[in-house]
Formats: C-alpha cells, sequence, structure tokens
C-alpha cells in the first residue's frame, strides 16, 4: 500500500490544482466587477443629487432675480393723434429759420413793419403780418419778398386800414410760398427748380 498524504493547511494559490485556481480566479474577477459596478452606481447617484442641487438652486435664484428686478414695462404705444403731434412737432423744429429771416432781412424797409412770421411746414407756407404805407408799397414788399431765397412767391390774403394808428397804415396778412427742398435753388422768376 501507498502513503497518503494529507495537507489541512490550504496551500497557495498557484500550487492549488487547475481546476480550483482558475475557480478562485473567476470569483475574484468577478467580486472587483461588482465593485466596480457598485462604486460607479455610487458615483452616479452623487452625480445626480450635485445636478438636482444645482438646478434647485438655479430656480431659487431664478425667483429672488424675478423679485428683485422690477417688472417690465409694456412698450410704449403712441396714439395716432400723439404720433401727428410729435411730427408735427419735429417738423417745427426743422423749419429752416436762418433762411427764412435771411430771406425777410434782405427785403426789409422802412416802409414796411413786420410784425409776426409763422411758418407753416405741413402747407410750406410762411404766414405773416405787415404794416405798410400804402397799397403800392405793400405789393413792391410782396414781390421782392416772392423773389428771394427760400421763398418762390407771395400773396395777400386779408388786408385793413388800421383806424386806430395816426397814420392809418395798411395792416396785411400774407403768405409767402416756401421751396419744396431748402437747398434747390429759387430761378430768376421766384420759382424753386428742383431737379426732374
Amino acid at each position: 500500500m501507498k502513503r497518503l498524504y494529507l495537507d489541512f493547511v490550504q496551500g497557495r494559490p498557484w500550487r492549488l490544482p487547475g481546476a480550483a485556481r482558475e475557480r478562485q480566479l473567476l470569483f475574484g474577477v468577478a467580486a472587483l466587477t461588482v465593485l466596480g459596478a457598485a462604486t460607479i452606481a455610487w458615483q452616479w447617484l452623487q452625480i445626480e443629487r450635485q445636478i438636482d442641487e444645482a438646478a434647485d438652486a438655479i430656480a431659487v435664484l431664478r425667483r429672488e432675480l424675478l423679485l428683485r428686478s422690477p417688472p417690465r414695462s409694456a412698450p410704449l404705444q403712441l396714439s395716432a393723434q400723439q404720433i401727428a403731434a410729435t411730427n408735427d412737432i419735429i417738423a417745427q423744429w426743422n423749419t429752416p429759420w436762418p433762411a427764412l429771416l435771411d430771406g425777410f432781412e434782405s427785403v426789409a424797409t422802412t416802409d414796411i413793419a413786420l410784425l409776426q412770421i409763422e411758418p407753416d411746414h405741413r402747407r410750406r407756407v410762411v404766414r405773416g403780418l405787415a404794416e405798410a404805407k400804402n397799397h403800392q408799397r405793400m405789393l413792391v414788399y410782396l414781390a421782392r419778398l416772392g423773389s428771394v431765397r427760400p421763398f418762390t412767391g407771395a400773396l395777400v390774403n386779408k388786408q385793413e386800414i388800421n383806424d386806430r394808428d395816426a397814420n392809418r397804415p395798411l395792416r396785411f396778412l400774407f403768405e409767402a410760398q416756401l421751396v419744396d427742398r431748402p437747398d434747390s435753388p429759387v430761378s430768376a422768376d421766384g420759382q424753386g427748380r428742383g431737379d426732374e
């Protein structure tokens, strides 16, 4: 009979028979896989928790920002009347005052007293009130006024004799037509020449 040697102390893995060694290696790989999967799952949960916390913080900050910021005002809606009034004011600001005053100064005489001028930008005229010594001087003044820049003609609207004055001057309302464009030249006959 042969002698049987039994060793109850577990031997080193490299000394185990082949099948047992492979089994232990498989268990080790499985344990590492489970441990790695658990670590990844835990990390995933941590990241999701951080994302949720960040989203909640952003929502809180948005609410605070909305509470702190003033409400948006509605866009300004102008009525047609307000738009027309605004356009009238802008047109009055664009009245060529230096050219108008230069035109009136160039025809000023001691025979005519210019009392008032008022531009009407819609009709492109200047209404005026003046006094003359007689009808002839009034007509000469209006002819001269209509022939200088920036005017293209002038005519009388109303006339009356001022009886309250001892000299009895002729008071007349007139309109002087403006050139269509301030930069268009006036021809010798007083008419504005546009580029046609």
